[in-house]
């Protein structure tokens, strides 16, 4: 379980997490969302220990979170992750020599399936291989959460389709918390169960994707039908061309007129939605 309480973190004068207050309790896959700068990562580093926060409270399982804290029971891996020289075969081991719970038979098994070369060492890997030896080694932990900042980054298309079908197999064997962050949103959604969207340093969105199925949509028509039938709405974005409008709702939807267009969000719409603040509507 995490749980955070008035986090904030800044560096200098810049604000970069801002007073989140976050629950998250059951295990599940959960997908991070935000825009370049929103504080995905500083979210996860502060999560795992890595850095300490300017106020509130971080815990996992119950247990404070710092950067002195031994044991956080969180494996996090970012982007760009270095590791020894050795060969790959040599990390997955030492992996598994300094944490007894570490599942070495995983490992060795996603090693095969993405025909990594156990004798190549790490350094002479391609950047997609470095991320995908850093992506196992952290799944393969089996700490109570895992943390992975962009894990598809340099995967072609079929390793992507591979590291999801990988992502959920991993969960089945070891049902635990599992927060992704990533920019390819339609392709993770086959794979998450709740999403979290944070926005200039707040969570703006946290909640299942079944609800993002269920109550995102556009409405569009003439602008005082739009109006009138939004009006009650929860509102999170509007286009205006003309005398016609469509707005985006967060919401029930309401009843299907002649004059109306409704459509259902994509995941991705919707999040484009949620923090893109096109066209200046005022939320």
């Amino acid at each position: 379980m995490i749980e955070l309480e008035h986090v904030t973190k800044q560096y200098g004068q810049t604000t970069v997490l801002k007073n989140i207050t976050l629950s998250i309790k059951e295990p599940g896959i959960y997908c991070l969302l935000g825009r370049n700068g929103a504080g995905k990562t500083t979210l996860l580093k502060s999560i795992a220990g890595y850095q300490n926060i300017t106020e509130g409270i971080i815990q996992v399982d119950g247990k404070t979170v710092t950067t002195s804290t031994l044991d956080t029971g969180v494996s996090y891996i970012e982007n760009f992750a270095k590791h020894f020289n050795l060969p790959v075969r040599k990390l997955l081991r030492i992996a598994s020599e300094v944490n007894p719970s570490y599942d070495y038979d995983f490992a060795s098994e996603m090693m095969e399936r993405f025909e990594l070369d156990g004798k190549k060492k790490f350094h002479h890997l391609s950047l997609g291989m470095k991320t995908m030896v850093s992506t196992i080694i952290c799944l393969a932990s089996n700490k109570s959460v895992v943390l992975l900042d962009e894990p598809v980054l340099g995967f072609d298309a079929i390793m992507r389709v591979e590291f999801y079908d990988m992502l959920t197999e991993s969960f089945q064997k070891h049902p635990r918390i599992i927060i992704v962050s990533t920019h390819i949103i339609e392709e993770i959604a086959k794979t998450i169960q709740k999403l979290i969207i944070i926005d200039k340093g707040s969570i703006r969105f946290f909640d299942t994707l079944q609800s993002v199925e269920t109550k995102a949509f556009s409405i569009s028509g003439l602008q005082k039908d739009v109006e009138t039938a939004t009006q009650n709405l929860n509102v999170i974005g509007q286009d205006t061309v003309g005398g016609l409008i469509t707005r985006y709702i967060f919401d029930n939807p309401p009843e299907q007129t002649a004059s109306l267009e409704i459509h259902p969000l994509s995941l991705q719409d919707f999040f484009i939605q949620m923090v893109g603040h096109k066209g200046g509507f005022a939320r």
